[in-house]
């Protein structure tokens, strides 16, 4: 037996999962709503028999290391290690692959960098001007202390030289993002964050992968020229569309709470931590993507974003809070009533009443609408018809992308009555803008790809999950009914298990590592479908009265044609038989349904 058998023998593929998505128990299996896409109806099965999870919805499926990989991002090797140490089993030396080698070097060359940094930062007569500015910022030793963060030195090559001391090649550096190639150097090496403060980007797991420097202000005397922040380039570990800042550290609490606070940026982050705001995230200056909106997703119910008024009407916000919704998120709005410009410096400057407004979130819908119409109200006062005109242009292609339908008419609604207009005009107008975007489309939405399999395939498929199934499988595999099977992946796993009862009593975790791999999936799918069914003797009889039936009815099909053909043809004798033929199998056929 292999090392990674052993540890996939002493795991529990339930309790792995179950400690990350929420597992109902389904008769011998279990069902939850699948982590890796959008659902409504749970199609997402685990199996402890034959510990492999399976969703019927996306097709994803596997064993306990397959969902680490994905549900964890973690690579093949990380996912052995992390189940090792849970099983308590020691592993042998191991060749990584190169992809692997480079990730755990990247992964190290990222953390003796931020080492250094934040040793620079708290303990080096070069950090402070940047311990100055954080204290000018609010922000504590200990706050510091708890993001890593650093203070990059002036002197370009000097985390080059101490990178190359830890030993480190140039080639590996400029992978990592940390230092880049000067044209104005004569092809030197330069640190990338020189002169600023350094925020280390970690992944939910808290490998760092990657940097984000902030300038200080007065450090430079061209600074207005300067890019004010600075991150990490897309590299080997660093994404910036599924990356969020902090959530490493605030993930347990998020965990906890079921919904998360998102922000933009670190210190709008950092702040609200430090006083008392531990569930939340930063996006990095991007919009909302399907990455991050479905890593959150496996943690929380709800997410509260931070907006100003002028947002209402911001495209790439309300993309992202449509992402979130479609994969069944609430969306709340936390807003600093024009009071102060961001979260750090409400946080900083006014701690209590941001904490009051984070117990004081709005629906995004409501604060879409009374956002516009508020902007309408501050310019006139009382609304003119065609202020209510344009407050409907403004709010109407948001309200008409709600997901749920009667959350869709509530808001319809309730525009109509801030507007005090009737709801019938508001829907008219609706219905006039849904068309209009509709029109306008120039993709088709994305089509999922669904197998449709004939009723054949899928009769077949059901009697031999209820055979495999059973208490005694071995008493059916036994018998002749193997006439019936026509699907060629069904009639080869039919084969195969006479085969695997000759030598052997049945058992589907056995009989699963037995198959060739191109019918695996094929056995899996069975197993879980009829993984719940009772009474299996008098369904396997049903089934294949069924299956008869079927091929019955087949049968008469092609002798419709010949029986036209004869006719046509003038076989007399041959139209006879036939014909003697299709009456046999008629009533063979009434027999087969009232055996219904």
């Amino acid at each position: 037996m292999s090392q990674i058998e052993e540890i996939k023998r002493k795991i529990d593929i339930v309790k792995i999962i179950g400690e990350r998505v929420p597992l109902k128990k389904a008769g011998r299996n279990y069902k939850a709503l699948c982590p890796f896409h959008s659902e409504k109806t749970p199609s997402f099965m685990v199996s402890p028999q034959l510990q492999i999870f399976k969703c019927f919805g996306c097709g994803e499926g596997g064993d306990v290391i397959k969902f680490l990989q994905l549900y964890e991002k973690m690579d093949f090797w990380e996912a052995v290690e992390y189940l090792a140490q849970r099983a308590g089993v020691k592993l042998k030396r191991k060749r990584l692959s190169a992809d692997e080698r480079l990730r755990r070097r990247l992964w190290e060359l990222n953390r003796e960098a931020a080492e250094f940094y934040h040793f620079l930062l708290t303990r080096h007569p070069q950090g402070e001007r940047a311990r100055l500015y954080l204290r000018q910022r609010g922000i504590k030793p200990s706050t510091a202390a708890a993001f890593k963060i650093g203070f990059s030195p002036l002197d370009p090559s000097a985390t080059v030289k101490f990178l190359q001391k830890k030993g480190f090649s140039l080639q590996e550096m400029l992978q990592s993002g940390i230092v880049v190639s000067s044209h104005y150097h004569q092809g030197q090496f330069l640190d990338r964050f020189r002169g600023r403060l350094v925020f280390p980007l970690h992944d939910h797991r808290g490998n760092i992968i990657g940097f984000s420097g902030r300038i200080i202000p007065g450090l430079f005397r061209n600074e207005d020229n300067l890019a004010k922040y600075i991150n990490s380039p897309e590299t080997f570990l660093y994404h910036k569309g599924s990356n969020l800042f902090g959530f490493w550290l605030t993930k347990e609490e998020v965990k906890k709470k079921e919904e998360v606070f998102v922000v933009e940026g670190e210190l709008d982050m950092i702040s609200p931590w430090q006083i008392g705001v531990k569930n939340i995230v930063a996006l990095k200056g991007t919009a909302f993507t399907e990455e991050q909106i479905r890593l959150l997703k496996r943690f929380v119910k709800k997410i509260i974003i931070t907006l100003d008024e002028d947002a209402a009407g911001s495209a790439a916000a309300l993309r992202g809070i449509r992402l979130a919704e479609d994969e069944g998120l609430e969306v709340e709005v936390l807003t600093l009533k024009g009071k102060f410009k961001d979260p750090d410096e409400a946080a900083q400057k006014d701690p209590k009443f941001f904490l009051e407004r984070t117990k004081k979130t709005l629906p995004v819908w409501d604060f879409v609408i009374d956002t516009i119409i508020k902007k309408y109200k501050e310019r006139k006062g009382k609304l003119s018809i065609n202020d209510k005109k344009n407050i409907l242009g403004e709010a109407l292609p948001f309200l008409v992308q709600i997901s749920n339908e009667i959350e869709k008419d509530f808001y319809l609604h309730k525009l109509a009555r801030r507007l005090q207009v009737s709801p019938e005009a508001v829907l008219i107008e609706a219905e006039k803008v849904f068309q209009r975007q509709q029109g306008e489309r120039m993709v088709l939405p994305e089509e999922r790809k669904t197998k449709q399999t004939e009723q054949r395939e899928v009769l077949e498929g059901y009697l031999l999950g209820l055979v495999f199934t059973s208490r005694k499988p071995e008493k059916y595999l036994k018998k002749k009914f193997f006439s019936f099977l026509k699907t060629f992946h069904w009639q080869r796993i039919f084969k195969l298990a006479r085969q695997f009862v000759k030598k052997r009593k049945f058992s589907p975790e056995k009989f699963l590592e037995f198959l060739p791999p191109e019918l695996k999936p094929h056995f899996e799918e069975i197993f879980f479908r009829t993984g719940e069914e009772e009474k299996r003797a008098r369904e396997i009889k049903n089934t294949l009265r069924r299956l008869k039936l079927l091929t019955v009815e087949e049968k008469l099909a092609e002798l419709v044609g010949e029986i036209a053909l004869a006719e046509k043809k003038g076989e007399k004798e041959r139209l006879k038989k036939l014909s003697e033929e299709f009456t046999a199998l008629s009533r063979q056929r009434v027999e087969l349904k009232e055996g219904e």
